[in-house]
């Protein structure tokens, strides 16, 4: 079994081991269910499924603890609180395919200390909660750039978000057989559903002519995270990545004409593949 089966199948058993703590009047483990779904979500988003499969490889199988010396010495409360409640339910639990899942979450919050990974853990927490896009890894003017880069690591991120231009691009690396791909990734139409066609839009934070001008204005004004601003009329999201001090511009209307595209090619594909009516 693969490591991203085996993370799939370790958040499936957090969402059923949540629902029954809760149902069974146990409310007050549901923060710590979320918390470590967090240190799920953080590693996979960040692309570091391989660098804990490694981490993964390195444990040793005799060990007497399941607990780290990293845990003990670094962990916050709540990681405390969350590992006390899986070795509970490790020493509950019967079913070994179960029990390995459990191990799986127990190692993830003794990855995150064992890397020092507490405070990016936590600044990525913060931004979820925020209205900002994914982070993105790098940027580039072209596809064959961002291509090239992508080729040339030595070790890949197993995902994780580029720039190319103005458009979001997904990475998806597989290490079992090398495959590197960058796909377009659609986030920024989540931020569509912020506004509703049938009302006006509300004033831009500024208004230009032409995209320089609205960079030049930018370069002052960062967005923090995002910005509503109009270019010659068209409106845009201003996306500021502050990790690397620059902006992206997004049409809205061009999100919406590439949400509507692609809505209509399942329906178009479904209309080729029809059977022909009988004569």
């Amino acid at each position: 079994m693969s490591i991203f089966d085996l993370l799939n199948e370790a958040l499936l058993l957090i969402g059923n081991l949540q629902r029954a703590a809760e149902s069974t009047g146990k409310g007050e483990e549901a923060p710590l269910w979320q918390h470590l779904r967090e240190h799920w979500n953080f590693t996979v988003t960040t692309g570091q499924v391989y660098v804990f499969e490694d981490y993964l490889a390195g444990l040793d199988p005799a060990r007497t603890s399941y607990v780290s010396t990293a845990l003990k010495v670094r962990a916050d409360t709540m990681s405390q609180q969350a590992m006390a409640m899986l070795l509970r339910t490790l020493d509950e639990m019967a079913d070994p395919e179960r029990k390995l899942r459990l191990l799986i979450l127990i190692d993830l919050l003794n990855f995150i200390a064992a890397t020092d990974q507490q405070e990016a853990l936590a600044r990525y927490r913060e931004d979820s909660r925020s209205d900002a896009p994914p982070p993105v890894i790098a940027f580039f003017d072209t596809r064959e750039e961002a291509n090239a880069w992508l080729n040339h690591l030595s070790a890949p991120p197993s995902y994780g978000h580029v720039m190319i231009g103005d458009e979001y691009y997904e990475i998806w690396h597989s290490r079992e057989d090398n495959v590197r791909e960058l796909l377009r990734g659609y986030v920024m139409e989540y931020f569509l559903e912020d506004f509703d066609e049938s009302k006006p839009l509300p004033s831009p934070a500024a208004s230009f002519n032409t995209r320089e001008e609205a960079m030049e204005w930018l370069a002052s004004h960062p967005a923090s995270p995002t910005a509503l601003v109009a270019i010659a009329g068209e409106y845009h999201h201003a996306v500021y990545h502050k990790k690397f001090n620059r902006h992206t511009l997004h049409s809205l209307s061009r999100l919406r004409e590439e949400r509507e595209k692609r809505k209509a090619e399942p329906e178009q594909q479904e209309d080729e593949t029809a059977a022909p009516a009988d004569d």
